[in-house]
């Protein structure tokens, strides 16, 4: 009997804010709808998936009153993961899923942006998903200013040297504040117009020339190890949800 294909909804920011790398196990394993949250509803009833991929983009929790789906959005997390329902939240996503979980998202003292170290702690090591890394240290893209408190019954599994908060799992979901997923060309596609104007003002031309590049260098390590995440997530949602 072929096994069954797990069905993902993936809740989009920005259209170039794609799933990236993890890719490779989601069209391996899973049957994914994608909802563009600034111009499409989110859906009625939680039934229909499995698990919730929560992407990242250029907003922030703060942007709510500005930003009508944002709150809605974080609602709507809550109620997932109440019935049980795993979220895979990245960069926004991880701060949104923060934010359903009841703990502040906030603006940090400094934006980290570019290729950085993650270290994951012994809770990480010994995580069912990400404990296969090859090593507890590891460079991957971050682009974030905002920053969460880590919520309450949730397990710290990683951080960098300016934020400590950078990856989180409560029961079977996980806040995942960099972007594994990016590599050189998905930080191209991201560094166009007023993002790249904003990315300068914050690091540097220097440094945003050079920043595809090191993305793209990186790429030998994170893309194979987001699939290798994502596989294993996904074999846990697998294993976990329902019967019928």
């Amino acid at each position: 009997m072929a096994t069954q294909r797990i069905r993902v909804l993936e809740l989009r920011h920005a259209e170039v804010e794609t799933p990236g790398a993890y890719s490779t196990a989601l069209d391996e394993l899973a049957d994914v709808e994608t909802v563009r949250a600034w111009r499409e509803p989110l859906p009625d009833k939680m039934t229909g998936f499995d698990a919730i991929i929560v992407m990242g983009g250029p907003m922030g929790v703060g942007d709510a009153d500005a930003i009508p789906w944002i709150a809605s959005e974080i609602v709507f997390l809550r109620d997932a993961v109440a019935v049980g329902i795993p979220v895979w939240g990245v960069c926004l996503g991880s701060q949104l899923l923060a934010a359903a979980l009841g703990a502040d998202v906030f603006r940090g003292d400094v934006p980290e942006i570019g290729v950085r170290e993650v270290t994951l702690n012994s809770d990480g090591i010994a995580d069912p998903v990400w404990g296969a890394t090859p090593s507890a240290a590891f460079e991957t893209v971050q682009w974030h200013f905002d920053t969460f408190a880590l919520p309450a019954g949730a397990t710290l599994l990683a951080g960098s040297a300016l934020y400590p908060n950078q990856l989180f799992r409560y029961g079977n979901s996980y806040g995942v504040q960099f972007h594994l997923e990016a590599g050189g060309a998905l930080i191209r596609r991201w560094l166009h117009g007023e993002s790249r104007n904003e990315v300068e003002a914050a690091i540097g031309r220097a440094a945003v020339d050079r920043f595809a590049d090191d993305a793209a260098n990186a790429e030998a390590l994170t893309a194979p190890l987001s699939a290798a995440v994502m596989r294993r997530w996904l074999a846990s949602v697998a294993t976990h949800r329902p019967a019928g």
